[in-house]
This record gives C-alpha cells, sequence and structure tokens, in this order.
C-alpha cells in the first residue's frame, strides 16, 4: 500500500507539473507583435484582452493623445524580409474603427472591450508598402507624418562590400561650410572621399557629387566602400567623391532645414553654389577634370531630382545624373501657381520653382538633346499623395527621356520611397554610367 501511494503521488505531481505548464503557456504575456496576431485572430477572453491592452499601454504611455491617429505604428521585422506591423487607436467604446489604405485595401480593428482601445496587427511580407489612414465611423482621420510604412531588404552585392586585397579611399570630415552667396546663413556638414589609387601626378581625377551626402559615406554598402571595389578592378575611374548635406539655418535654439529650397527648386541656384562656392575647395586640394563629362550628381527623393535639376541646367558642370526615388512630382504650394491677374513667377521666391514634375515635357520638347546621361531607379510602392505619385512620374521620366534620344537607364523594383534599392544597385549604376559607346 505505501509503495501505491508513493506511486501515484509521483504520478499527481508529475500531472500538475503538466498542467502548471499549460496553464502557463495559455496565461503567459504576449512577448512580440506575432504573438499579439496570433491572440487577435481568435474571441477575445477577459485575460486576452488585458494582455493585449497592456501590451501596447507599456508601448504607447508616453503619447499624450491617442485618439488623432498621428502616433507613430510598431514594427517587428522578420527575417524573410518583411514584418508584424501594429496599430492601436482610442475611440469612443461601440466605435466601428478601420484603417484604409492605398490599393483598396482596409483592416477593421478590434475592440478590446469596452475599453475605448482598438488593435490590429498584420504581417506584410518584403517589398510591400503601406501609406494608412485611421477612419472612426465613417470619418477619416488626417494623414500624420508616422502614416506610412514599408518592408524592403535587399543583399548587398560584392561591390558593397569590403574585400581583402581592396586598398581603402581617405573620407575626410570637412570643416562645416556656411554659404555666403547662393544660400546665405545656411551651415551644413560635408566631407571629403579620394581613392587610394588618386595621384596627383597622374591625369586629374573624375568627380561625384552626393546630395544628402551623410547617408552615403557611413554604414554598410556605403558609396566608400563601392567606390574602393570599383576603382580597384578597374571598373570605373579614379573619382573623388565629395558628399555634402542640405543646409540648416540655426535661429536661436531652432534648426530650420533648408533642404527643400535647396533641392526642390528647379533653377540653376544648387548648382551654382556647389561651382562657386562649395567644389572650389577641393579643387584647390586636389586635380579634377573640368570636364561636365567626367562630373556625376547623385542622390534620393527630393536629391535626386535636385541632381537631374543640377544637369539640366548647368550641363556645363555636370553630364552624368544618378537618381534614386527620385521627386519629380509638384512641390508648389497652392498659392505658388501664377496668378491669372498678375500671371507672373517671382524670381525671388522658392515656391513656385518647385516644378519638377514639368520635366518631363521639358524633354520632349527640347531640340536638340542636352548632353546628359540619366540613370534612374524606383519602386511601384512609392509614395503617392497631394505632390503627385512617385513612381508614376519616374515612369514619366523615362518615357520623356526614350522618346527625346537620351542615354538612360530605369531600373525599376518593388521598393518603397528609400534608398536602399537605389544603394544596393550602386555599383552597376556607376559602371553603367561610365561606360562609353564602344565599351557598350
Amino acid at each position: 500500500m505505501r509503495f501505491t501511494a508513493c506511486r501515484s503521488t509521483v504520478f499527481l505531481s508529475v500531472w500538475g507539473f503538466i498542467l502548471l505548464a499549460l496553464v502557463g503557456s495559455l496565461t503567459a504575456a504576449p512577448q512580440n507583435l506575432k504573438d499579439i496576431s496570433e491572440l487577435l485572430k481568435k474571441p477575445l477572453s477577459e485575460q486576452d484582452q488585458k494582455q493585449v491592452l497592456d501590451y501596447f499601454q507599456k508601448r504607447y504611455q508616453k503619447e499624450k493623445d491617442l485618439t488623432q491617429g498621428n502616433h507613430r505604428h510598431l514594427i517587428q521585422k522578420t527575417d524573410d524580409g518583411g514584418g508584424y506591423a501594429a496599430w492601436f487607436l482610442k475611440a469612443d467604446p461601440g466605435s466601428e474603427v478601420v484603417i484604409y489604405a492605398e490599393k483598396g485595401r482596409k483592416w477593421p480593428m478590434i475592440a478590446l472591450g469596452d475599453s475605448g482601445y482598438f488593435a490590429r496587427v498584420e504581417h506584410f511580407p518584403n517589398f510591400s508598402s503601406v501609406h494608412y489612414r485611421y477612419d472612426v465611423n465613417g470619418v477619416r482621420l488626417p494623414a500624420g507624418r508616422y502614416s506610412r510604412f514599408g518592408f524592403e531588404s535587399y543583399e548587398w552585392k560584392p561591390e558593397s562590400l569590403k574585400q581583402p586585397g581592396v586598398p581603402e579611399g581617405k573620407l575626410t570630415k570637412m570643416p562645416a561650410f556656411t554659404s555666403t552667396m547662393q544660400y546665405p546663413g545656411t551651415v551644413r556638414d560635408w566631407w571629403v572621399y579620394v581613392p587610394a589609387q588618386y595621384k596627383e601626378s597622374d591625369a586629374p581625377a573624375k568627380l561625384m557629387v552626393f546630395t544628402d551626402g551623410g547617408g552615403y559615406c557611413h554604414g554598410d554598402g556605403n558609396a566608400t566602400i563601392v567606390l574602393d571595389n570599383l576603382i580597384h578592378a578597374k571598373k570605373i575611374p579614379v573619382t573623388i567623391a565629395v558628399f555634402i548635406s542640405p543646409g540648416v539655418i540655426q535661429k536661436g535654439k531652432q534648426s530650420i532645414r533648408n533642404r527643400s529650397n535647396e533641392y526642390d527648386t528647379c533653377t540653376a541656384q544648387y548648382a551654382t553654389f556647389l561651382d562657386e562656392e562649395m567644389l572650389p575647395v577641393v579643387r584647390k586640394q586636389y586635380r579634377i577634370s573640368e570636364k561636365p563629362e567626367d562630373h556625376i550628381i547623385c542622390g534620393a527623393s527630393s536629391g535626386g531630382s535636385c541632381a537631374f535639376t543640377a544637369a539640366w541646367h548647368r550641363t556645363d558642370l555636370f553630364r552624368k545624373v544618378i537618381s534614386f526615388v527620385g521627386s519629380f512630382c509638384d512641390f508648389r504650394g497652392i498659392n505658388d501657381y501664377p496668378s491669372r491677374e498678375k500671371n507672373t513667377i517671382p524670381l525671388d521666391q522658392f515656391g513656385p520653382w518647385k516644378t519638377a514634375h514639368d520635366y518631363p515635357g521639358l524633354i520632349r520638347k527640347e531640340y536638340p538633346p542636352k548632353p546628359i546621361k540619366v540613370f534612374l531607379q524606383d519602386g511601384d510602392n512609392d509614395l503617392d499623395n497631394k505632390l503627385g505619385n512617385w513612381f508614376l512620374n519616374n515612369e514619366r521620366m523615362a518615357a520623356a527621356l526614350a522618346y527625346s534620344g537620351y542615354d538612360y537607364w530605369f531600373v525599376t523594383g518593388h521598393g518603397m520611397h528609400s534608398s536602399r534599392h537605389g544603394k544596393a544597385v550602386l555599383p552597376e549604376a556607376l559602371v553603367w554610367i561610365w561606360q562609353t559607346e564602344s565599351d557598350q
């Protein structure tokens, strides 16, 4: 009897531990968005509702108002390049809350009991993008600055990774530059890259200018690594690169970015700023070719359309353009359009000249074609807003360049509004843009 009782006790204890483990696994608090997603797929118990609510409230405890929909969504990336996105909103209990996105997509949010909080989690694959707005009882909330996200992942090509035996060029952070002529009062950071192969006694080096320069000379796959590898392999000529950030105006404790005025204004002003103010500093230190066909200007978004603007207006300075997700859109405010009464565009204002969407028409009408070579990249998940549809406008650019007989290459993909795809294809873009007709 003692043996049987002992064995029964052990047997019951084992089952007790198993049951405790099962209960613990059922009631364990969610640790990530994947856990939340699984919970929201089934009818929520009071315990589930409390756990989901606790999860979100901990992450939004610094938000003062969750009713306006202008707070940031939550993101959790997954190994496949995609990830989970989560939304959280406060509204009157019993409200119908829906997330609307482009391409006819919508996701009803799930009420967390009668707390007045609503949640939703969705999984998205790589190369997907969402521009969304909240809708509460049929009323759309205004889009906020965080009302878009996307998942976009690429593998670096060998030329974008440091390779053994490849000499590294030197990247120098220059003293902050203050403009005195074209953009008085603006101050900007900038860097100069000089390849290991550069020798003053050799032929003059080629020149490459990057707008938004700080984003191209640091981190994985940055342009200095690409230039090191391609120059070493003799796939491109010896090139000195200048990385220039947009100007900032300091007013007291407030820093005002001058980026849009510099990049979205479709005149020769930015190119002239480079030619007369910044590049002379570089020319004094290094032997750089004076030929415009030996000069590339590269950028992304407004920096990409700025690159085209610089070459379009100053073919004596730049004749090679690399544009990633270029902003060939209409950046004018409603009051910047020419007046019917005055029918004039003031020369001393930026706004009326923010007309990059006009380039496809200008390209078609300009004859003979300008002597510029153009690389374009964009993805069909790029922005679509009141300024325009980025991908369609890049398609318009490509079609106009083709119609007018320009030497161009348009690389498309499924990326969003970022420079990730552009940086991934930078090695190919550089090799192509330096090719001559005989090489091709």
